[in-house]
């Protein structure tokens, strides 16, 4: 079952497929050091960056058509982050995040099987 909508990536390459790869390939590579880093920001009670990373992810997770839940997660790291509260549930929202992008990298893996 496909967990990402394609579709808009879709829409803004028609006809070729070489774009969409690519920047599925740049999601594949770059969103979990971004997570990474995240979660170091986290142990360092840095809101700052924080929000940082989380504000540069939240055009690839819209790009790569994710569920709902998903952005509406980054987005409550970001606003926690920006007004430096809640580190608790920032850390609960981030595991949750890490969680379903995991389900998330499976299915644009599959996808880009299919694509290449």
């Amino acid at each position: 079952m496909k967990i990402c909508n394609l579709d808009y990536l879709k829409s803004v390459t028609p006809g070729s497929n070489a774009f969409a790869i690519e920047i599925i390939k740049l999601f594949l590579q770059d969103i979990p050091e971004s997570i990474t880093v995240i979660k170091t920001e986290l142990q360092n009670a840095n809101f700052e960056g924080i929000y940082k990373h989380a504000h540069k992810i939240k055009p690839s997770i819209t790009m790569v058509g994710a569920p709902a839940a998903t952005s509406e997660a980054l987005l409550k790291i970001n606003e926690l982050a920006k007004a430096q509260s809640e580190l608790e549930q920032i850390t609960e929202l981030t595991s949750y995040l890490e969680t379903e992008l995991e389900k998330i990298y499976a299915d644009l893996s599959d996808s880009l099987k299919e694509m290449e």
